[in-house]
């Protein structure tokens, strides 16, 4: 659960966490001009430090997601959290850098913005918003291991204005097959309606699988609109991800 309010306490030292979070939280003095979620902090007596870059930086473990509970209340950077929008929380990421999160058990991705604080549960790395819980197919299971890599570490401000793009491209991947041939002749197809398509082979603790990806987009609407024109055309498992 994400710790609300944070944004709030400039000043102060001492806050018992607002909403149903239930968490004692120690926010340190910080240095001139430094905002309130870039200082450290403790929760229930665990000491965190927000990293002051996030370049290059990866991590795995079990993430989980937040919804209905929290819709409309404050997100530690002032925002008011949606549970329909791609964003998620992290204990000492950044405000405002992006994410590529990657669900292990089914290989799906998306890209979320960090801009809030959580999950203060053990083993928990990410908590992410609905709507990329939904994207990732967590949803129902409300758990999964995943691996985090940062896309790109924001603007300087924590409320970019859209989101990254990730080796210049977004892309769907249609679909994935044990047998090369038919990811190689569902390929040729795609390339034939979006001018580029590759097939990517991914060795999984289920084995060895041939992923069609296809299209280069360079904004993230521009994917949806191609992912959902997919959907309609007898692909409905089409997601999108970052090369």
């Amino acid at each position: 659960m994400s710790i609300r309010c944070l944004v709030l306490m400039s000043f102060c030292l001492l806050l018992v966490a607002c909403g149903t979070t239930g968490h004692r939280v120690v926010v340190e003095p910080g240095l001139p001009g430094q905002r309130p979620w870039q200082r450290p902090y403790t929760v229930d007596g665990e000491r965190y430090v927000p990293l002051a870059t996030a370049a290059g930086y990866r991590e795995e473990g079990l993430a989980s997601w937040y919804g209905a509970e929290e819709h409309g209340g404050p997100t530690s950077n002032g925002e008011t959290f949606d549970m329909y929008q791609p964003t998620a929380a992290h204990k000492t990421l950044p405000l405002g850098c992006y994410l590529r999160v990657t669900n292990k058990l089914n290989g799906k991705q998306t890209v979320v913005r960090v801009n809030d604080r959580g999950p203060f549960v053990p083993e928990r790395i990410v908590d992410l918003s609905y709507h990329s819980a939904r994207e990732l197919g967590i949803v129902d299971s409300g758990l999964a291991p995943v691996v985090i890599e940062v896309v790109s570490s924001g603007p300087g401000s924590s409320r970019p204005d859209s989101a990254p793009v990730a080796s210049g491209t977004y892309t769907l991947q249609v679909a994935s097959f044990a047998d090369p041939e038919t990811a190689r002749q569902l390929s040729e197809r795609m390339r034939k309606n979006l001018s580029f398509s590759a097939v990517r082979e991914v060795e999984t603790a289920k084995g060895r699988f041939y992923r069609v990806q296809a299209g280069r987009f360079l904004s993230r609407a521009a994917a949806e609109e191609a992912r959902m024109s997919l959907a309609r055309n007898g692909y409905p498992d089409a997601f999108i991800v970052i090369p």
